[in-house]
């Protein structure tokens, strides 16, 4: 069927207050989520005079990516306040959380659902999302609906991600077959009642999300009553998380394109400017390899299963930007520095020492290798001291397994978290 939209000011003047009061009463439960019920625009579809069979369930009162929430003039003269209430900081949360863009099914985007309704991975993803987000609005005096879901609801511990509810829901075919629809805001799934308005960017949902994200720290600060879910959420959305691998890559990336990035002139290769003028012998231009070596720091502080996984990842990326295996060597320190090893494979490396720290002696060692590599990767806890300056000639890229160590001002710095599974570099 043709969708058709109403203006609000076409809805009787009953159910206009009746939205104007779920607003205030949903910001009283949840204060920090304010600007974010003012950012919902309703979007009223009309469906008197459709068959039933072919009107859309828009009771849970679904959302779109643009923040539009839409609103059948019948559910909204149903609902109570109570209600209603619920269901905007319901569908705000699945925006502020990013849900569509999370739903791990393949080509959702572009296509209405099916005729028949919403495909098993659009439901699944629905309770999985509805599960993430229900147990932190019970706050104040919120009450849940019956047709909400809830963690206990599917008989699944309260706290997960949607992603693990997902994934647990699929091992299990008693689960719930249906749920609320919640829109194309929670899957990105395209649902044929959307509409064209212009409604909130992707710049503007990231600001209003920071902005949520103080309010909850500082509600949190004052009232102590935040739900532990949204402190996490406002924790890593105001101080990310950084993949300490992308970062070493990114280090060690330009690293080597300013080696690879030099010229110098040379007498080994003529000139093609010596045909001009015979009696003449011009220089060449040539673009030096990058010569690398990683100094590991084997002290009896680190961990060996550490060290192995971020020289692979350093390694990796050496391959990647195209160094050539006999341009890199590796040099064990503890308190004094081994023999540089060539390696054709992370594995392959020899970790040497045990004893004491001072990566300034394989720093020196490293300042004596012929030819001097342009780039030194020290791998390193931090916890030695270090000389005043990097070798002559060198770009030296720390990557720091202990928080609480310390790296010279003159090297760059990527602090190395965790060990979790490689990234496919």
């Amino acid at each position: 069927m043709s969708t058709r939209f109403l203006r609000i000011e076409d809805l009787p003047s009953e159910s206009r207050q009746r939205l104007a009061a779920t607003r205030v009463w949903a910001a009283n439960q949840a204060p920090y989520m304010a600007t974010a019920l003012l950012a919902l625009t309703p979007v009223v579809v009309d469906q008197s005079g459709e068959h039933p069979d072919r009107r859309h369930d828009l009771s849970a009162f679904p959302v779109d990516e643009r923040w539009h929430v839409y609103v059948d003039p019948e559910d909204l003269a149903q609902t109570d306040v109570e209600t209603l209430g619920f269901w905007l900081l319901h569908q705000a949360t699945h925006l502020l959380r990013h849900h569509a863009s999370r739903h791990p099914e393949e080509n959702r985007g572009g296509l209405p659902p099916p005729l028949s309704g919403r495909s098993p991975a659009q439901m699944r993803w629905n309770l999985a999302a509805d599960a993430e987000i229900d147990d932190d609005l019970r706050a104040g005096a919120m009450v849940i609906p019956d047709c909400a879901i809830t963690p206990a609801s599917i008989g699944l511990p309260d706290d997960w991600l949607a992603e693990q509810y997902y994934d647990v829901l699929a091992t299990r075919p008693d689960y719930p077959g249906n749920s609320a629809d919640c829109g194309s805001g929670c899957d990105g799934c395209q649902r044929p009642w959307n509409c064209s308005r212009p409604g909130l960017g992707a710049l503007d949902s990231r600001l209003l999300g920071r902005d949520v994200a103080r309010r909850i720290r500082e509600h949190q600060r004052r009232r102590g009553d935040v739900p532990t879910g949204w402190q996490r959420w406002a924790d890593d959305l105001l101080e990310p998380t950084v993949d300490w691998r992308r970062a070493l890559a990114s280090a060690v990336r330009r690293g080597v394109a300013d080696t690879a990035g030099r010229v110098d002139f040379t007498y080994r290769r003529p000139s093609r400017r010596a045909t001009v003028v015979p009696e003449v012998i011009f220089p060449s231009l040539r673009q030096p390899l990058a010569h690398v070596a990683v100094v590991i720091d084997t002290s009896g502080s680190m961990s060996d299963q550490m060290l192995a996984q971020a020289l692979g990842e350093v390694r990796g990326v050496l391959r990647s930007v195209g160094v050539a295996r006999h341009n890199l060597r590796v040099v064990c320190c503890d308190a004094g520095a081994y023999g540089a090893q060539h390696v054709l494979d992370a594995h392959d490396v020899r970790l040497l020492g045990g004893g004491g720290t001072d990566m300034g002696a394989g720093l020196a060692a490293v300042g004596n290798l012929r030819p001097r590599p342009e780039l030194v990767v020290v791998l390193s806890d931090g916890h030695t001291p270090w000389p005043p300056g990097p070798p002559s000639g060198t770009r030296v890229v720390v990557g720091l397994m202990d928080p609480v160590g310390s790296v010279p001002d003159w090297a760059t710095s990527v602090p190395i978290g965790p060990v979790g599974a490689a990234t496919g570099w």
